[in-house]
């Protein structure tokens, strides 16, 4: 809320909200213009939001302070693993090409992990993103057999032979793989909650939940990988769905979309930040529901206190 490159942003849209102090008032300001300015998918998937607005125009001035202040807001710039181990290596499921790309730069961290998760959906893939997809994994019919292609195409000489196996349910998948090193490596089919056609990341990260309830728990690491645009957003979601429900740790890394050959467009900055927002909103809630108490840093960061207050977490401004 407080970070120069979003007040940058939100300047064009509003000059008065670098003047809100209080910062539930300034989320709240936030949240108003995200709903009313940056919601360009309209209910839509994100690939299928193909047309350009005049701010994605080349030499829009709009255009470069949005991406200049999503540069700063480090939404457009790689980050990297703090530490050398986790619990759970946890890949956030995607479209096209990014199942590949975010289990590769998860890969290139040079972490070690307990377990390597990637959570996906029965999503369906259309024919266009087939032919993208075909670079690494051919037939894919949804996004958890996106996310299975990925790690046969990457990980396939380091798998166990013969140690291959799926559980099905009607609302459900499980992919189990080892590799050659005894690491267990799944691929997780979420099942949609509370009326939505298909699964969302909050979805992805319950079922992460129900199903690996041994190995997330106070003190534990959990490192999850997607693209830098999106990680604000997964994080907050991460901290609602699995820190306050577990104490785990929890650390979203994300690589800049140069990285897996996209250009960014300020309209797709627009509606990401709204993403965050509406994450950072379903957090505040969330902890207000909990009864738990907010405190914030002369920086204008929030201060969990409670059950889980030793357990560190990762500030992204």
């Amino acid at each position: 809320m407080n970070n120069p490159g979003v007040e940058r942003i939100v300047a064009q849209f509003d000059p008065e909200y670098a003047q809100i102090q209080n910062p539930n008032e300034r989320l709240n300001r936030l949240s108003s213009i995200a709903a009313k300015d940056w919601d360009f998918r309209r209910g839509r998937e994100r690939y299928e939001v193909v047309a350009n607005e005049p701010m994605d125009q080349e030499g829009a001035e709009l255009g470069k302070i949005i991406l200049d202040g999503a540069k700063q807001a480090e939404m457009a710039s790689s980050s990297t693993a703090t530490l050398k181990h986790y619990a759970i290596l946890a890949i956030l499921g995607g479209a096209n090409k990014s199942p590949y790309y975010r289990l590769k730069y998860a890969l290139e961290q040079d972490v070690t992990y307990d377990k390597l998760v990637f959570l996906a959906c029965e999503r369906e893939v259309l024919p266009p993103e087939q032919a993208q997809a075909a670079a690494y994994t051919l037939n894919a019919r949804t996004e958890y057999d996106l996310g299975i292609g990925a790690i046969k195409a990457l990980l396939g000489t380091e798998l166990v032979d013969g140690k291959e196996y799926e559980l099905v349910q009607p609302n459900w998948r499980i992919s189990h793989f080892q590799k050659n090193d005894g690491t267990p490596i799944l691929v997780l089919s979420a099942p949609p909650l509370d009326g939505r056609q298909r699964a969302n990341t909050s979805d992805t990260y319950k079922f992460l939940l129900q199903t690996e309830e041994e190995s997330i728990g106070l003190g534990k690491d959990i490192l999850f990988s997607t693209a830098a645009t999106y990680q604000y957003a997964q994080y907050f979601d991460a901290v609602r769905d699995i820190l306050l429900q577990t104490g785990a740790n929890i650390e979203v890394i994300g690589y800049e979309l140069a990285y897996s050959g996209m250009e960014y467009k300020p309209s797709k900055s627009l509606q990401e930040l709204k993403s965050a927002v509406d994450a950072a909103v379903r957090l505040r809630d969330a902890l207000k529901k909990y009864g738990a108490e907010i405190h914030y840093t002369k920086a204008g960061l929030p201060e969990f206190l409670g059950e889980y207050s030793k357990s560190k977490y990762r500030r992204l401004q």
